[in-house]
C-alpha cells in the first residue's frame, strides 16, 4: 500500500455515508444554514431564559422564610434549595466575620436581586463562607476564562479570516467555508496553525503557574507524625504490644498516642438511626412547648404524605413518646454494637510519635526494598508476635479525611471491586458509546418525522440528547466509587474527578472526533488488506458543528440546570416521602445540605475546556460559546457554593489535576493537528514542523512527570521548603490539635472525658496548651464536645477540617 492510497487528501472526500461517526443516519437533520447552529442557538437561548424564569419565581416564593433545619422548623423546602440572600451567610452563627460580611451586600427584595448579588460576592465573602478550596476552583476558573478568551481572540481574528481564504466548502454562507476543512492541503496557510498549536502551550504552562503561586501543595511527610499501620495481625492487634514494640525498637522516639480501628460499619449505620430518631424527639419537644397540638406519627414508611391513601385505618401515636421509645430501643442496640466492635479490630493501627522525624524513620525502616543489605526493620521481642515484616506504613490521613466504616473492606476485596467496576464502566462506554445511544433514541422518537412537521426542534434533539446521556455518566461514577469503598474521602473525590474527565473525553471528543462509535465502528478501524480506513473521515464540517452545538446547549440550558439543581430536588422528595412524620422531615433537610462536588463539577468544566481548545482551530466558531460557557459556569458556581452548599475541605492534588488536564487539552490540539497534517500530506515540511514540536512537548512533559526536570518551567509551582514552613506556623495559630483524634465519632460518644497522660509538658506532645483568662497558657484537656454529626450541626459529606500536623 503506498503512501497516496493510505494518506487521502481531503479534496479526494469520500461519501458522507461510508464515515462512521455520530450523524451518519441523520445526515439530512441539519437545516442548510450553518448547520443548524444559529437555530439550535436560538433555542437554547429562550429555554434558559425560561430557566431562569422558573428559577426566579422559585427564589420569590422562598424569600421570606428561615435558615437551616433545626434552627427555624417552619421553614419551607425551597428556602433550602434556593437560599436567602441575608442567610446565606449564617450558617455558623458564632461567626462574627461572617456576620460582618453579610451588611456588605446589599440585598434588594425585587425578583432578580440574586442576579446582582452574584456581582457583589468577594472572595474573601467565599472564603469565610466556604472555605480556602472554594476560593482556589474560582481562581482556576478565571485563569481558564483568561485563556479561552485569548484563543477566542486568536481563533476569531486571525484563524476565521485564514479559513475564508480556502475554496474547498461552498460559500461563506456554509459552516464548513469556516473550519479547516475548507483549505487545501498544501495552503501554506496551514504554518500558521500549527504554529499557534505550538505556542499554546507555553501560555497554559505561564497561566496555569501563575494559578498555582496560591496553591500550598503541602506534603503528608511533611507535617504529620502519625503513621498508619495495616497488616497488624488482628488476633494480636494490641495497644500495649505496638507500644511495646517502638519502645525497644526506637528508644530515641517517643511514641505519643496509638489508636487502633475498629468494624464499626453496622454501628455507624444504627448510630444514623438513633440521630435521626433524637432530632425528631427534639423536633417533638420544640412544638409542644410552642404549641398546645402535640405532633402524631404514623409508624409507618411514607406515613407522613400518605397516609389518608395508604394507611387510613392505621392508628396514629404521639410523636414524642413514640420518638423517646424508639431512641431508648436503638440506643440499646448502638450501645450492644459497640460492644461488639471494640472486639473486632481491623488490624489497623494509628501510632503517633512525638515529632516528624521519628516519623520518616519508622517509615523508611518498614518501605526499604527487598535487595538492601539490613532490608528488615528492626525487630523487639514482640516483633514475632505483630508480624512487622509484614507491616505495611504510611503516613496517616487526616481524622476528618477517614470514612472509618469502609476500613473494614480489606485490600483485596477493594482491587476486585475496582477492577470490575472500570471493566464495566470502560466497555460499556466504549462499545455502547453516547453517540449510537442518541442515534437508538433518535430512532425511537423518528426523528425523521418531527423534522417533517417541526425542523426547528429537529435540530435541537440530537445535542439534548447528547448531553442529557453525557450527564448521566457522573452519576454512575460517583455510586460505582462509592461502593468501591474508598478509605478517605479525598482518594474519593480525586478518582472520582479523574475517571469522570477520562470517559467524558472518551465519550464525547475522541471516539466521536475518530468516527468510533460503536463495536461495528471499532471492527471497521482496523486495516484491512482489501480497503484503508477511510482517514479523510476524521474531521468532517458537519461533525465541527455538532460540537459547537454541544457547547452551546451546555452553556445554556447545562448552567441554568445546575443552578436550579433538579436532581438534589429529586433526592429531597425522595427522602421527604418516605417519613412517617413531620418530625422527621428536619432531619431530611439538614441531610440535603450537601458540599459542592469539586470533582464532577472540574471535570464538566474542563471536558468543554477540552472541546474548545482542541476545535479552537480547527472549527473557530467553537471558541466564542466556550468562553461564554465557562463565564456562565463561574458565575453559576460562584452562587452555588455562596448560597446552596456547604463549607467544604478537599485535597490539594484535585487542584493539581486540573492544571494538569489544562495542559492535556493544549497537548491534544497539538496531537491532533500532527495527526491530520500527516494524514493530508504526508511527511512533508508542515508534517515534519508539528512532529517536531509535538515530540519536544511530549519530552518535555516526560521529563517533568517521571525526572523532575525543568522544575522552573512547570506548570505547577512548587513551593520550597520555607513556603511550607509557613503554611504550618498558620495552622498552629489556627489551633492546636489533641492527640486523641484518630477516633469516629461513634466511639467517641461514650468515651470517658479524662485529661490525656502525658510525660511532658512540650506543647509539641499530648497536652494541647490554649490562651486562658489570666494571660497565660493553660491545658486543653481530652473533653470530646459534640461530633460533626450532632442534632445541632448540618451533616456535610466531607467537613474534615483538622490534620494532623507536627505541631
Amino acid at each position: 500500500m503506498d503512501g497516496s492510497t493510505y494518506f487521502g487528501t481531503l479534496h479526494q472526500r469520500p461519501p458522507k455515508e461510508k464515515c462512521a461517526y455520530f450523524n451518519k443516519t441523520t445526515t439530512n437533520i441539519f437545516i442548510t444554514a450553518y448547520e443548524g447552529i444559529p437555530q439550535n442557538l436560538l433555542l437554547n437561548v429562550i429555554a434558559w431564559l425560561l430557566l431562569l424564569m422558573f428559577f426566579t419565581v422559585m427564589r420569590k416564593r422562598a424569600w421570606d422564610y428561615g435558615r437551616l433545619a433545626l434552627v427555624q422548623k417552619n421553614e419551607r423546602w425551597t428556602q433550602l434549595f434556593y437560599g436567602s440572600l441575608d442567610e446565606a451567610v449564617a450558617v455558623n452563627p458564632t461567626d462574627t466575620r461572617a456576620h460582618t460580611l453579610e451588611t456588605s451586600i446589599s440585598v434588594d427584595q425585587g425578583p432578580f436581586s440574586w442576579l446582582t448579588s452574584v456581582f457583589r460576592i468577594r472572595d474573601d465573602h467565599i472564603l469565610a463562607k466556604s472555605g480556602a478550596d472554594a476560593v482556589q476552583y474560582l481562581s482556576f476558573q478565571r485563569h481558564i476564562i483568561v485563556f479561552t478568551g485569548i484563543i477566542t481572540l486568536v481563533s476569531l481574528l486571525v484563524v476565521l479570516p485564514v479559513n475564508f481564504h480556502g475554496d474547498l466548502e461552498g460559500d461563506g454562507l456554509t459552516f464548513g467555508h469556516t473550519t479547516l476543512s475548507n483549505l487545501h492541503p498544501d495552503s501554506n496557510f496551514l504554518w500558521i496553525h500549527v504554529t499557534l498549536a505550538i505556542l499554546y502551550l507555553p501560555l497554559s504552562i505561564f497561566l496555569m503557574r501563575r494559578f498555582s503561586v496560591h496553591l500550598k501543595f503541602e506534603e503528608r511527610e511533611a507535617v504529620s507524625k502519625t503513621l498508619m499501620i495495616t497488616n497488624v495481625p488482628r488476633r494480636n492487634c494490641d495497644v500495649n504490644d505496638i507500644q511495646r514494640h517502638f519502645r525497644e525498637s526506637y528508644p530515641e522516639f517517643d511514641v505519643q498516642d496509638i489508636q487502633l480501628a475498629y468494624d464499626i460499619a453496622n454501628l455507624v449505620t444504627l448510630d444514623r438511626r438513633r440521630e435521626i430518631l433524637h432530632e425528631s424527639k427534639l423536633y417533638c419537644e420544640e412544638s409542644n412547648k410552642i404549641s398546645h397540638d402535640r405532633i402524631q406519627v404514623t409508624p409507618q414508611m411514607c406515613g407522613y404524605l400518605c397516609k389518608p391513601c395508604c394507611y387510613p385505618c392505621q392508628d396514629t401515636v404521639d410523636g414524642l413518646d413514640y420518638y423517646t421509645q424508639e431512641e431508648t430501643r436503638i440506643q440499646q442496640k448502638v450501645d450492644a454494637e459497640r460492644a461488639k466492635s471494640l472486639k473486632r479490630p481491623l488490624g489497623i493501627a494509628f501510632v503517633t510519635l512525638s515529632n516528624t522525624e521519628g516519623a520518616k524513620k519508622v517509615l523508611s525502616d518498614h518501605r526499604r526494598p527487598w535487595y538492601e543489605c539490613n532490608a528488615a526493620p528492626p525487630l523487639s521481642s514482640v516483633s514475632h508476635l505483630l508480624s512487622t515484616r509484614l507491616w505495611t506504613v504510611a503516613f496517616a490521613p487526616s481524622p476528618r479525611d477517614i470514612i472509618w466504616e469502609n476500613l473494614a473492606i480489606p485490600t483485596t476485596t477493594r482491587y476486585f471491586k475496582l477492577a470490575i467496576t472500570n471493566t464495566l464502566l470502560f466497555a460499556g462506554l466504549f462499545f455502547l458509546t453516547t453517540p449510537v445511544i442518541v442515534l437508538n433514541t433518535m430512532e425511537i422518537l423518528k426523528l425523521r418525522e418531527i423534522e417533517k412537521a417541526n425542523p426547528i426542534l429537529s435540530e435541537f434533539m440530537p445535542t439534548l440528547l447528547m448531553w442529557t446521556f453525557a450527564a448521566m455518566l457522573p452519576v454512575l461514577v460517583v455510586k460505582s466509587d462509592q461502593w468501591l469503598g474508598h478509605w478517605t474521602r479525598s482518594e474519593m473525590n480525586h478518582a472520582i474527578m479523574r475517571k469522570t474527565f477520562t470517559f467524558l473525553l472518551f465519550m464525547v471528543l475522541i471516539l466521536p472526533s475518530l468516527g468510533l462509535t460503536s463495536i461495528q465502528a471499532f471492527i471497521e478501524f482496523l486495516p484491512s488488506q482489501k480497503e484503508a480506513y477511510r482517514w479523510e473521515c476524521l474531521f468532517l464540517p458537519d461533525k465541527g458543528a455538532f460540537f459547537v452545538n454541544y457547547v452551546i446547549t451546555s452553556s445554556f440550558i447545562g448552567t441554568s440546570l445546575e443552578l436550579i439543581r433538579f436532581p438534589e430536588l429529586f433526592m429531597y422528595a425522595v427522602r421527604i416521602s418516605v417519613a412517617r412524620s413531620e418530625a422527621e422531615t428536619a432531619s431530611v433537610r439538614k441531610q440535603i445540605l450537601w458540599e459542592f462536588p469539586f470533582g464532577v463539577q472540574y471535570a464538566w468544566m474542563l471536558l468543554i475546556f477540552a472541546l474548545t481548545t482542541v476545535y479552537s482551530l480547527s472549527c473557530p466558531l467553537i471558541t466564542p460559546f466556550g468562553l461564554l460557557y465557562l463565564c456562565l459556569k463561574h458565575l453559576v458556581d460562584r452562587y452555588n457554593i455562596y448560597y446552596a452548599y456547604g463549607p467544604s475541605k478537599i485535597s490539594q492534588q484535585i487542584h493539581g489535576t486540573a492544571i494538569n488536564c489544562v495542559i492535556a487539552s493544549v497537548v491534544m490540539l497539538q496531537a491532533s493537528f500532527t495527526l491530520l497534517s500527516i494524514l493530508r500530506r504526508g511527511f512533508h515540511d508542515i508534517s515534519l514542523y508539528a512532529l517536531i514540536g509535538f515530540i519536544l512537548t511530549i519530552a518535555f512533559a516526560f521529563s517533568q512527570c517521571f525526572l523532575r526536570w525543568f522544575q522552573n518551567w512547570s506548570p505547577i509551582y512548587y513551593q520550597s521548603a520555607a513556603a511550607r514552613q509557613s503554611a504550618i506556623v498558620r495552622r498552629r495559630v489556627a489551633g492546636y490539635y489533641s492527640a486523641h483524634q484518630y477516633i469516629p465519632d461513634v466511639l467517641r460518644r461514650s468515651m470517658p472525658r479524662e485529661p490525656i497522660p502525658t510525660a511532658r509538658t512540650d506543647p509539641e506532645l499530648v497536652t494541647v496548651y490554649s490562651p486562658a483568662s489570666g494571660g497565660g497558657e493553660s491545658p486543653i484537656h481530652y473533653h470530646i464536645g459534640q461530633p460533626i454529626n450532632s442534632s445541632d450541626t448540618a451533616t456535610l459529606y466531607q467537613n474534615y477540617e483538622t490534620n494532623n500536623c507536627d505541631v
